[in-house]
């Protein structure tokens, strides 16, 4: 990632340092995911539905012939019903290499300040067609994770369904290509410049990407930055 950036790390910040940064950038962004509910997942969840209405019913006639049969805690059946409800009232989510990019920009960019010292720029060489060093880094990162994928993420529970199937990541080549990364970067970008603005504190309207990038920033800087 450094390399890709043709950049100088900041003072006390080594390779290590990034590296460790980029894995806990997976995790932390991983836990705060939620896999997509697409067409055919919605359609599961409306059979999962309908079998619990039946089981309930099944076993409240049994229970009425006098027959013991398994007693589930109570209130779990209809509150199994319930939340699968909730999930089926949510609109469909955007398009499912959007969404986990969307939740791992923030990560990319404050690691990218936090191992600079340096504001991440979204920038392009439009003359030699080649990125600049934030979007170089954010591009290595994703090829960085995905060859981690089998040995860092196979056992994360929702890993595979977020980052990658069984045999590796897809996320580098999911990435928008040229200019295209940088328009998906600048809000995270802007809204980074917006935090800086407020000398630290959060706002009262503060928009859902200054809040990402502001929860990224900290958490990286807690868990690997902390010392240095």
């Amino acid at each position: 990632m450094v390399e890709a950036t043709e950049q100088t790390l900041a003072p006390g910040v080594t390779v290590e340092h990034v590296r460790d940064g980029l894995c806990n950038a997976a995790i932390f962004a991983i836990a705060r995911m939620t896999a997509p509910i697409d067409k055919k997942a919605r359609g599961k969840l409306k059979s999962a539905r309908k079998t619990i209405a039946k089981y309930d019913m099944i076993m409240s006639d049994l229970r009425a012939q006098g027959i013991r049969v398994p007693e589930l805690p109570e209130k779990s059946v209809e509150q199994a019903s319930q939340q699968i409800g909730f999930l089926l009232e949510n609109p469909g989510r955007q398009r499912r290499a959007d969404y986990i990019r969307s939740q791992l920009y923030p990560y990319f960019l404050a690691l990218y300040e936090l191992s600079f010292a340096t504001a991440p720029t979204a920038y392009y060489y439009d003359a030699g067609e080649r990125d600049g060093p934030t979007l170089a880094f954010v591009r290595q990162a994703a090829v960085e994770l995905d060859d981690a994928f089998s040995t860092m993420f196979a056992n994360v529970p929702g890993a595979t369904a977020l980052l990658g199937g069984p045999d590796g990541g897809t996320l580098a080549v999911s990435l928008p290509h040229g200019d295209s990364l940088r328009r998906a970067l600048e809000p995270f970008i802007k809204a980074r410049g917006d935090i800086k603005n407020s000398h630290g504190a959060e706002l009262d309207n503060e928009s859902p990407e200054a809040n990402a990038y502001r929860c990224a920033y900290n958490l990286l800087r807690f868990r690997v930055f902390q010392y240095v």
